[in-house]
Protein backbone atom coordinates (compact mmCIF):
# COMPACT_ATOMS: atom_id res chain seq x y z
CA UNK A 1 0.00 0.00 0.00
CA UNK A 2 1.40 3.72 -1.10
CA UNK A 3 0.95 5.15 2.38
CA UNK A 4 1.75 8.37 0.83
CA UNK A 5 -1.67 8.72 -0.68
CA UNK A 6 -3.98 6.89 1.86
CA UNK A 7 -6.60 9.36 3.25
CA UNK A 8 -4.77 9.65 6.61
CA UNK A 9 -1.58 10.98 5.32
CA UNK A 10 -3.14 13.51 3.30
CA UNK A 11 -5.39 14.32 6.13
CA UNK A 12 -1.99 14.99 8.20
CA UNK A 13 -0.73 16.65 5.35
CA UNK A 14 -3.17 19.45 5.03
CA UNK A 15 -2.91 19.48 8.86
CA UNK A 16 0.76 20.34 9.12
CA UNK A 17 -0.02 22.59 6.06
CA UNK A 18 -2.24 24.72 7.93
CA UNK A 19 0.11 24.64 11.12
CA UNK A 20 3.09 26.11 8.92
CA UNK A 21 0.73 28.85 7.25
CA UNK A 22 -0.58 29.97 10.73
CA UNK A 23 3.14 29.88 11.96
CA UNK A 24 4.07 32.17 9.00
CA UNK A 25 1.03 34.60 10.33
CA UNK A 26 2.76 35.34 13.27
CA UNK A 27 2.72 38.44 14.29
CA UNK A 28 6.76 39.65 14.96
CA UNK A 29 5.61 42.20 17.47
CA UNK A 30 2.80 41.50 19.08
CA UNK A 31 4.48 39.80 22.07
CA UNK A 32 5.14 43.77 23.60
CA UNK A 33 1.72 43.74 23.63
CA UNK A 34 -0.04 42.93 27.62
CA UNK A 35 -2.02 39.54 27.37
CA UNK A 36 -4.72 38.85 30.21
CA UNK A 37 -4.61 34.76 29.73
CA UNK A 38 -5.50 32.23 27.31
CA UNK A 39 -3.40 31.00 23.57
CA UNK A 40 -0.42 33.01 23.11
CA UNK A 41 -0.01 36.04 20.66
CA UNK A 42 -1.48 35.63 17.51
CA UNK A 43 -0.40 35.05 13.72
CA UNK A 44 -1.16 37.23 11.05
CA UNK A 45 -0.65 37.69 7.25
CA UNK A 46 1.48 41.43 5.97
CA UNK A 47 -1.43 42.44 4.60
CA UNK A 48 -5.24 42.32 4.65
CA UNK A 49 -8.54 44.33 2.98
CA UNK A 50 -10.19 46.19 6.09
CA UNK A 51 -13.32 44.06 6.41
CA UNK A 52 -17.04 45.70 6.85
CA UNK A 53 -17.53 47.00 10.16
CA UNK A 54 -21.17 48.25 9.81
CA UNK A 55 -21.86 47.38 13.10
CA UNK A 56 -20.80 48.48 16.84
CA UNK A 57 -17.90 50.78 15.97
CA UNK A 58 -16.90 52.32 19.49
CA UNK A 59 -13.62 53.60 18.28
CA UNK A 60 -10.21 54.20 16.34
CA UNK A 61 -7.56 54.49 18.65
CA UNK A 62 -3.49 55.08 16.58
CA UNK A 63 -0.44 56.31 16.92
CA UNK A 64 1.69 58.11 14.80
CA UNK A 65 6.02 58.49 15.35
CA UNK A 66 7.66 60.79 13.15
CA UNK A 67 11.24 61.32 12.81
CA UNK A 68 13.82 62.55 10.37
CA UNK A 69 15.16 60.15 7.82
CA UNK A 70 19.04 59.86 8.12
CA UNK A 71 20.23 60.72 4.76
CA UNK A 72 22.41 63.23 3.08
CA UNK A 73 19.37 64.50 -0.06
CA UNK A 74 15.58 63.80 0.05
CA UNK A 75 15.11 59.68 -0.98
CA UNK A 76 13.45 59.44 -4.51
CA UNK A 77 10.39 57.64 -5.51
CA UNK A 78 12.66 54.01 -6.16
CA UNK A 79 14.58 54.77 -2.99
CA UNK A 80 11.36 55.14 -1.17
CA UNK A 81 9.58 52.29 -2.21
CA UNK A 82 12.53 50.18 -0.94
CA UNK A 83 12.49 51.50 2.38
CA UNK A 84 9.05 50.69 2.67
CA UNK A 85 9.05 47.42 1.06
CA UNK A 86 7.14 45.37 4.18
CA UNK A 87 5.29 43.20 1.70
CA UNK A 88 6.90 42.63 -1.48
CA UNK A 89 3.57 41.53 -2.80
CA UNK A 90 1.98 44.56 -2.26
CA UNK A 91 3.71 47.99 -3.83
CA UNK A 92 3.69 51.26 -1.91
CA UNK A 93 1.44 54.25 -3.02
CA UNK A 94 2.87 56.62 -4.36
CA UNK A 95 2.03 60.51 -4.75
CA UNK A 96 4.49 62.97 -6.15
CA UNK A 97 2.33 66.66 -5.88
CA UNK A 98 2.25 69.32 -4.48
CA UNK A 99 4.77 67.42 -2.28
CA UNK A 100 5.64 63.76 -2.56
CA UNK A 101 3.83 61.11 -0.09
CA UNK A 102 5.07 57.27 -0.11
CA UNK A 103 2.66 54.78 2.09
CA UNK A 104 3.29 51.42 2.81
CA UNK A 105 0.93 48.24 2.97
CA UNK A 106 -0.33 47.21 6.62
CA UNK A 107 1.36 44.58 8.63
CA UNK A 108 -1.01 43.20 11.39
CA UNK A 109 -0.04 42.52 15.09
CA UNK A 110 -2.38 40.50 17.22
CA UNK A 111 -2.73 42.21 20.28
CA UNK A 112 -4.78 40.38 23.29
CA UNK A 113 -5.07 43.21 26.05
CA UNK A 114 -6.59 45.29 27.86
CA UNK A 115 -8.40 48.83 26.99
CA UNK A 116 -8.35 51.59 29.87
CA UNK A 117 -12.09 52.73 31.39
CA UNK A 118 -11.82 55.39 33.51
CA UNK A 119 -13.78 54.95 36.68
CA UNK A 120 -14.50 51.43 35.65
CA UNK A 121 -12.85 48.14 35.08
CA UNK A 122 -10.39 47.72 32.46
CA UNK A 123 -12.48 46.06 29.16
CA UNK A 124 -10.63 42.88 27.54
CA UNK A 125 -9.92 43.26 23.64
CA UNK A 126 -8.87 40.37 21.32
CA UNK A 127 -7.53 41.36 17.56
CA UNK A 128 -5.40 43.06 15.36
CA UNK A 129 -3.13 46.63 15.17
CA UNK A 130 -2.60 47.80 11.36
CA UNK A 131 0.82 49.25 11.15
CA UNK A 132 2.52 51.31 8.23
CA UNK A 133 5.21 53.32 7.05
CA UNK A 134 5.06 56.58 5.76
CA UNK A 135 7.44 58.83 4.22
CA UNK A 136 6.64 62.75 3.80
CA UNK A 137 8.77 64.45 1.01
CA UNK A 138 11.71 62.39 0.91
CA UNK A 139 12.72 63.84 4.44
CA UNK A 140 10.30 62.49 6.68
CA UNK A 141 9.47 59.14 8.16
CA UNK A 142 6.13 57.85 9.78
CA UNK A 143 5.66 55.04 12.13
CA UNK A 144 1.91 54.34 11.84
CA UNK A 145 -0.68 52.06 13.76
CA UNK A 146 -4.56 51.94 14.09
CA UNK A 147 -7.50 49.38 15.06
CA UNK A 148 -10.99 49.95 15.40
CA UNK A 149 -12.38 49.21 18.40
CA UNK A 150 -16.03 47.13 17.76
CA UNK A 151 -18.41 45.11 20.16
CA UNK A 152 -17.78 41.56 19.98
CA UNK A 153 -20.75 39.56 18.38
CA UNK A 154 -19.54 36.66 20.83
CA UNK A 155 -19.62 36.81 24.50
CA UNK A 156 -16.49 34.09 24.74
CA UNK A 157 -13.09 34.57 23.02
CA UNK A 158 -13.08 33.17 19.13
CA UNK A 159 -10.13 31.18 17.78
CA UNK A 160 -7.11 33.10 15.89
CA UNK A 161 -8.41 32.91 12.83
CA UNK A 162 -11.51 34.40 13.37
CA UNK A 163 -9.55 37.75 14.85
CA UNK A 164 -7.08 37.51 11.66
CA UNK A 165 -9.73 37.48 9.41
CA UNK A 166 -10.71 41.51 10.25
CA UNK A 167 -7.48 43.14 9.74
CA UNK A 168 -7.20 46.41 12.50
CA UNK A 169 -10.08 45.57 14.35
CA UNK A 170 -10.23 44.78 18.59
CA UNK A 171 -13.13 43.22 19.65
CA UNK A 172 -14.25 43.95 23.61
CA UNK A 173 -15.72 41.01 25.14
CA UNK A 174 -17.80 43.29 27.42
CA UNK A 175 -21.21 44.95 28.19
CA UNK A 176 -21.34 47.87 25.78
CA UNK A 177 -23.31 50.88 26.82
CA UNK A 178 -23.86 54.69 25.44
CA UNK A 179 -21.47 55.80 27.09
CA UNK A 180 -18.63 52.88 26.43
CA UNK A 181 -17.45 54.71 23.04
CA UNK A 182 -16.27 57.82 24.88
CA UNK A 183 -15.02 56.46 27.92
CA UNK A 184 -12.53 53.85 25.86
CA UNK A 185 -11.70 56.98 24.08
CA UNK A 186 -10.89 59.17 27.33
CA UNK A 187 -8.95 55.94 28.98
CA UNK A 188 -6.70 55.43 25.68
CA UNK A 189 -5.71 59.61 25.30
CA UNK A 190 -5.06 59.39 29.05
CA UNK A 191 -2.96 56.20 29.71
CA UNK A 192 0.82 56.68 30.01
CA UNK A 193 1.96 53.17 29.88
CA UNK A 194 1.07 50.31 32.30
CA UNK A 195 -0.40 47.12 31.18
CA UNK A 196 -2.82 48.37 28.23
CA UNK A 197 -3.07 48.81 24.37
CA UNK A 198 0.62 49.49 23.81
CA UNK A 199 0.96 51.66 20.47
CA UNK A 200 3.76 52.93 21.25
CA UNK A 201 5.73 49.62 21.41
CA UNK A 202 4.27 48.83 17.74
CA UNK A 203 5.13 51.96 16.25
CA UNK A 204 8.94 51.60 17.72
CA UNK A 205 8.83 48.33 16.05
CA UNK A 206 8.50 49.13 12.98
CA UNK A 207 11.10 51.78 12.77
CA UNK A 208 13.26 49.10 13.95
CA UNK A 209 11.83 46.76 10.95
CA UNK A 210 12.48 49.64 8.61
CA UNK A 211 15.93 49.41 9.29
CA UNK A 212 17.67 53.10 8.95
CA UNK A 213 20.70 53.04 10.13
CA UNK A 214 22.35 51.60 6.58
CA UNK A 215 20.49 54.98 5.25
CA UNK A 216 23.81 57.03 6.48
CA UNK A 217 23.42 60.41 8.50
CA UNK A 218 20.94 63.18 8.90
CA UNK A 219 21.92 66.62 8.00
CA UNK A 220 20.53 68.46 11.13
CA UNK A 221 19.41 67.51 14.49
CA UNK A 222 15.88 66.55 14.86
CA UNK A 223 14.30 64.70 17.65
CA UNK A 224 11.47 62.26 17.88
CA UNK A 225 7.74 62.79 18.27
CA UNK A 226 4.48 61.00 19.00
CA UNK A 227 0.62 61.53 18.26
CA UNK A 228 -1.79 59.42 20.31
CA UNK A 229 -4.95 60.20 18.48
CA UNK A 230 -8.75 58.56 19.29
CA UNK A 231 -11.65 58.87 16.69
CA UNK A 232 -15.05 58.05 17.24
CA UNK A 233 -18.61 59.49 15.74
CA UNK A 234 -20.81 61.66 18.14
CA UNK A 235 -23.55 64.04 17.76
CA UNK A 236 -21.42 66.69 15.63
CA UNK A 237 -22.87 68.71 12.61
CA UNK A 238 -19.57 68.26 11.38
CA UNK A 239 -15.86 66.82 12.22
CA UNK A 240 -14.33 68.27 15.59
CA UNK A 241 -10.69 68.01 16.64
CA UNK A 242 -8.97 68.86 19.87
CA UNK A 243 -5.58 68.59 19.96
CA UNK A 244 -2.91 69.01 22.75
CA UNK A 245 0.67 68.66 23.49
CA UNK A 246 1.54 66.39 26.47
CA UNK A 247 5.29 67.06 26.98
CA UNK A 248 8.26 67.60 24.84
CA UNK A 249 7.51 64.18 22.69
CA UNK A 250 4.00 63.10 22.86
CA UNK A 251 0.72 64.73 21.36
CA UNK A 252 -3.11 64.26 21.91
CA UNK A 253 -5.76 64.26 19.27
CA UNK A 254 -9.00 63.43 19.85
CA UNK A 255 -11.34 63.72 16.32
CA UNK A 256 -15.31 63.41 16.87
CA UNK A 257 -17.34 62.90 13.24
CA UNK A 258 -20.76 62.71 12.45
CA UNK A 259 -20.35 59.12 10.60
CA UNK A 260 -18.15 56.38 9.82
CA UNK A 261 -16.98 57.41 6.55
CA UNK A 262 -15.43 60.52 8.38
CA UNK A 263 -13.82 58.00 10.87
CA UNK A 264 -12.20 55.88 8.48
CA UNK A 265 -10.05 58.97 7.13
CA UNK A 266 -9.01 60.30 10.84
CA UNK A 267 -5.26 57.83 10.21
CA UNK A 268 -4.53 59.95 7.83
CA UNK A 269 -5.37 63.53 8.61
CA UNK A 270 -3.45 62.50 12.17
CA UNK A 271 -0.25 61.41 10.12
CA UNK A 272 -0.79 64.42 8.02
CA UNK A 273 -1.05 66.75 11.77
CA UNK A 274 1.65 64.77 13.02
CA UNK A 275 4.25 65.77 10.57
CA UNK A 276 3.43 69.54 10.74
CA UNK A 277 3.77 68.90 14.76
CA UNK A 278 6.99 67.41 14.10
CA UNK A 279 8.50 70.27 11.86
CA UNK A 280 7.35 73.22 14.23
CA UNK A 281 8.77 71.01 17.14
CA UNK A 282 12.16 70.67 14.72
CA UNK A 283 11.78 74.15 14.08
CA UNK A 284 11.20 76.12 17.91
CA UNK A 285 14.49 73.39 18.90
CA UNK A 286 16.87 75.02 16.70
CA UNK A 287 15.61 78.62 17.55
CA UNK A 288 16.39 77.75 21.24
CA UNK A 289 19.85 75.82 20.15
CA UNK A 290 20.83 78.95 17.88
CA UNK A 291 19.80 81.20 20.63
CA UNK A 292 22.53 79.71 23.06
CA UNK A 293 25.08 79.31 20.42
CA UNK A 294 24.51 83.37 20.71
CA UNK A 295 22.80 85.90 18.11
CA UNK A 296 24.85 86.22 14.52
CA UNK A 297 27.65 83.57 15.52
CA UNK A 298 28.95 80.81 12.75
CA UNK A 299 27.53 78.23 15.39
CA UNK A 300 23.93 79.87 15.18
CA UNK A 301 23.90 79.67 11.21
CA UNK A 302 25.08 76.06 11.49
CA UNK A 303 22.08 75.43 13.30
CA UNK A 304 19.34 77.40 11.48
CA UNK A 305 20.69 76.90 7.49
CA UNK A 306 20.19 73.43 7.49
CA UNK A 307 16.23 73.19 9.04
CA UNK A 308 15.73 76.19 6.38
CA UNK A 309 17.35 73.54 3.57
CA UNK A 310 15.77 70.87 4.03
CA UNK A 311 12.86 71.12 5.99
CA UNK A 312 11.19 74.72 5.05
CA UNK A 313 9.53 73.49 1.93
CA UNK A 314 7.58 70.61 3.49
CA UNK A 315 4.92 72.47 5.38
CA UNK A 316 2.20 72.40 3.37
CA UNK A 317 -1.03 71.42 5.56
CA UNK A 318 -3.49 69.77 4.22
CA UNK A 319 -2.32 68.11 0.76
CA UNK A 320 -2.57 64.52 1.80
CA UNK A 321 -5.74 65.41 4.09
CA UNK A 322 -8.51 63.60 2.31
CA UNK A 323 -11.76 66.09 1.84
CA UNK A 324 -13.80 65.20 4.16
CA UNK A 325 -11.49 66.20 7.11
CA UNK A 326 -9.61 69.24 5.63
CA UNK A 327 -12.21 71.69 7.62
CA UNK A 328 -10.38 70.72 11.03
CA UNK A 329 -6.91 72.07 9.43
CA UNK A 330 -9.52 75.32 9.47
CA UNK A 331 -10.00 74.77 13.54
CA UNK A 332 -6.40 74.22 14.16
CA UNK A 333 -5.36 77.44 12.38
CA UNK A 334 -7.96 79.26 14.39
CA UNK A 335 -7.64 77.77 18.03
CA UNK A 336 -3.44 76.91 17.18
CA UNK A 337 -2.34 79.61 14.71
CA UNK A 338 -0.19 76.84 13.29
CA UNK A 339 0.85 78.10 10.10
CA UNK A 340 1.18 81.76 11.16
CA UNK A 341 3.59 80.12 13.54
CA UNK A 342 5.53 78.30 11.07
CA UNK A 343 5.96 81.23 9.37
CA UNK A 344 6.73 83.81 11.40
CA UNK A 345 9.77 81.39 12.45
CA UNK A 346 10.72 80.74 8.78
CA UNK A 347 11.01 84.30 8.23
CA UNK A 348 12.57 84.85 12.03
CA UNK A 349 15.86 82.33 10.67
CA UNK A 350 16.10 83.81 7.27
CA UNK A 351 16.69 86.61 8.63
CA UNK A 352 18.99 85.87 11.29
CA UNK A 353 20.81 84.35 8.55
CA UNK A 354 21.18 87.18 6.71
CA UNK A 355 22.35 89.14 10.21
CA UNK A 356 24.85 86.42 10.12
CA UNK A 357 26.17 87.30 7.07
CA UNK A 358 25.87 91.38 7.15
CA UNK A 359 27.77 90.96 10.80
CA UNK A 360 30.48 88.69 8.88
CA UNK A 361 31.57 91.49 6.50
CA UNK A 362 30.98 94.60 8.82
CA UNK A 363 34.83 94.28 10.34
CA UNK A 364 35.78 94.29 6.80
CA UNK A 365 33.94 97.55 5.60
CA UNK A 366 34.95 99.35 8.84
CA UNK A 367 38.45 99.16 8.51
CA UNK A 368 38.24 99.69 4.47
CA UNK A 369 40.31 102.78 3.66
CA UNK A 370 40.41 104.57 0.30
Amino acid sequence: MDVSRSPHTRRARQAGASRDRAARLIARSATAQPRLRGEPAPSTPPYAAQPSLSHGILAVFGEVRSLLLPTAVALQRGEVEDLLALDPDHRVRWRTRPISLGISSEVLNGVDCALAAPSHPAVRAIGTVARRGVVVGGRVLQSSARCTVVRSAHDKRQGWDHYLARAGVLEVIAKVSDATSARLTEGFLATRGGPTLDLESITAGLVNDIGMRRLGRAPLRAGTTRLRWAARIGDVDSPRVSFRLLDDVVRAALIVVPSEPELMDAQRFCEDLAVHDWLLTVLTDAIERADLAGPASPEATEIIAPVLQHLAHLWLPEAHTPPELRGLWTQLQADAALTAEWRNSVAHLRNRVMMAMWSATRPNRIGYEV
